[in-house]
């Protein structure tokens, strides 16, 4: 048989407008979708950071502010608690002001530990805040261990006399020679 011309040689354009390629990979758009995603949730976990690290940081209450808001609640809860826990929690929170305040370790010792060092060492606080803080701890320490029936009566001046000594010894810390306490 003879070949037929017209069908033996295709048109002379039509190799070139189709044009024979292999199937392309989706490994390409895989990885770069998994980069994107990737941009996308670095991108959000900065923002979120961000946003925390503008948060406006909390003030730290001073050892002074600190003590007197304790002792006002307690003097709102006055009545609730026992005399023996409420000159605890009062005698507490002295120690624990002028242990933040003067650096001496009055808060882990007890009234005889302290009244003793007094005596043969001497302490950071000041002589003004010795005195009174002897007086304070022991008044605190007949209506904590006293058993007085007149105990209740004691505890409010006992909250009184805790805050005067708060306001003498931030007075004494806030003076310029009450910077370098001496030891006395």
């Amino acid at each position: 048989m003879i070949p037929n011309p017209a069908q033996a040689a295709p048109p002379d354009g039509l190799y070139d407008i189709v044009v024979l390629a292999p199937e392309e990979s989706i490994w390409p758009l895989v990885v770069f979708i998994a980069l994107a995603c990737l941009l996308l949730g670095g991108l959000i976990g900065m923002g979120f950071y961000l946003l925390r690290s503008r948060r406006p940081q909390t003030i730290r209450e001073t050892p002074f502010g600190e003590a007197r808001r304790r002792l006002r609640e307690l003097e709102q809860s006055h009545d609730e608690l026992e005399p023996n826990r409420f000159s605890l929690a009062v005698s507490e929170t002295v120690k624990d002001f002028l242990a933040a305040t003067f650096a001496d370790p009055v808060r882990f010792e007890t009234t005889q530990e302290f009244l003793s060092r007094l005596s043969w060492q001497g302490t950071k606080l000041p002589s003004a805040a010795q005195q009174s803080l002897r007086g304070f701890l022991i008044a605190a320490e007949e209506v904590k261990f006293g058993n007085a029936p007149d105990a209740n009566r004691k505890t409010l001046p006992l909250l009184h006399r805790a805050n005067e000594m708060l306001s003498l010894c931030r007075t004494i810390s806030s003076e310029p020679s009450g910077k370098g306490h001496r030891k006395s």
